[in-house]
């Protein structure tokens, strides 16, 4: 396999990211300075599977009513197999960084060294959709929960989902 180490650009002192110093080896030593991931392994499987389901619960429903059982099935054995090939090219680029280290950031930096930014950037705006996407549930869902405790509550807020959006999205900004 080939060492992608003659393409790392070498740290500025303004650069707070890491860098990787890999050499011709499969695994390189660990550097003993920099921060260290501290997961565990079953809290990393943990946090993945959490992802997974959180994400599956959500949208398979949906899917399958709009595409019909065998469409429905292709797309989500699709949707698997490419993810998993994603995670795979991940932890193939990942040799090349020290360990602790690797990030998407990271990564990006050892492949296409000139389009870290836009990899970065291409993240920040799927994590506002998703987040944006939690909203929208919220607000559709909450009005329901509250008519389900009280079917006339004596707060007609309550059952207004702008109201819901503008609460968790207070609640958020304070976090």
């Amino acid at each position: 396999m080939a060492s992608y180490a003659a393409i790392a650009q070498p740290a500025s002192e303004h650069d707070s990211r890491p860098n990787s110093t890999a050499s011709s080896s499969r695994r390189p030593r660990r550097k003993e300075t920099g921060y260290a991931g501290q997961a565990s392994w079953p809290s990393s499987v943990i946090n993945l599977v959490n992802t997974i389901i959180g994400a599956g619960v959500l949208a398979m429903p949906l899917a399958m009513s709009h595409m019909g059982i065998f469409l429905g099935v292709l797309v989500i054995m699709w949707s698997g197999l490419t993810a998993g090939f994603g995670l795979y090219l991940q932890t193939l680029c990942a040799r090349y960084l020290d360990r602790g280290s690797a990030s998407f950031f990271a990564l990006s930096q050892i492949t296409y060294p000139n389009a870290a930014v836009v990899f970065d950037a291409a993240i920040a705006i799927k994590c506002f959709g998703v987040g944006i996407s939690y909203l929208i549930i919220i607000g559709d869902l909450m009005p329901g929960v509250v008519l389900g405790f009280n079917s006339h509550p004596s707060a007609e807020f309550l059952v207004n989902r702008h109201f819901w959006i503008t609460a968790f999205m207070w609640v958020l900004c304070k976090i």
